[in-house]
């Protein structure tokens, strides 16, 4: 077997690093803003949603994919920090073959909100990455505070499947449509790898007091 050639080597390494980075770039990204005004909440943003292949292709054969986001609200103190508030919501997507569409709602607490339905995963993904803005703001003025950001994404599981057709019945009246069987569904997200992916995310450090309005 010939040597490998110290040129050869270099591309390598390049290579083998920069794959790596390469694949963290396409990953989801989170961000969280610090209120822009006084009295106001943060602007919260995910990027790159459904970047995993495996959760992409669950989508598309027709698994709905939960993202469960849980924005704290944390003051800084001495030894240690105050959780000051908390807010948590879904958004569920859906794949209909009937129609060929993807489907969208949004839940937060016991209110559902249909956000529409889109031709292909990815119009419907800039959709989701509108930066939303929190209504959790901080209870003083002048202690030291950051927001935390967790955003969960799964393939439902079948044990997920009846709260979720409760969950799209309530919200339009309907039966939530479905491309696979239960047995099939079960097998392919074992066979897929339909785990939870985890992300999160922290904002800068914030006085209130020391936010000046537009």
């Amino acid at each position: 077997m010939c040597p490998i050639g110290r040129g050869h080597a270099l591309l390598l390494a390049l290579f083998l690093f920069a794959a790596p980075a390469a694949q963290a770039q396409r990953g989801v990204q989170l961000e969280v803003e610090v209120p822009a005004a006084p009295g106001a909440g943060a602007t919260v943003t995910a990027v790159n949603l459904f970047a995993d292949d495996d959760m992409r292709e669950l989508v598309r054969s027709g698994f709905p994919a939960q993202l469960h986001y849980r924005l704290e609200l944390w003051r800084k103190g001495g030894l240690f920090d105050d959780r000051e508030h908390h807010e948590e919501w879904d958004v569920v997507i859906q794949y209909d073959p009937s129609a060929q569409r993807y489907r969208v709602l949004r839940r937060q607490k016991e209110h559902v909100d249909d956000l529409g339905s889109f031709a292909t995963l990815s119009t419907a993904r800039v959709l989701l990455e509108r930066p939303a803005k929190s209504s959790i703001v901080p209870d003083h003025d002048k202690a030291r505070y950051y927001y935390a950001l967790a955003l969960d994404i799964e393939a439902l599981s079948v044990s997920d499947m009846d709260e979720l057709g409760r969950w799209l019945r309530g919200a339009r009246g309907g039966t939530a449509a479905t491309a696979l069987g239960t047995g099939m569904r079960t097998l392919m997200l074992r066979l897929l790898g339909g785990e939870k992916r985890h992300y999160e995310a922290k904002s800068a450090s914030f006085i209130p007091a020391n936010i000046v309005a537009p």
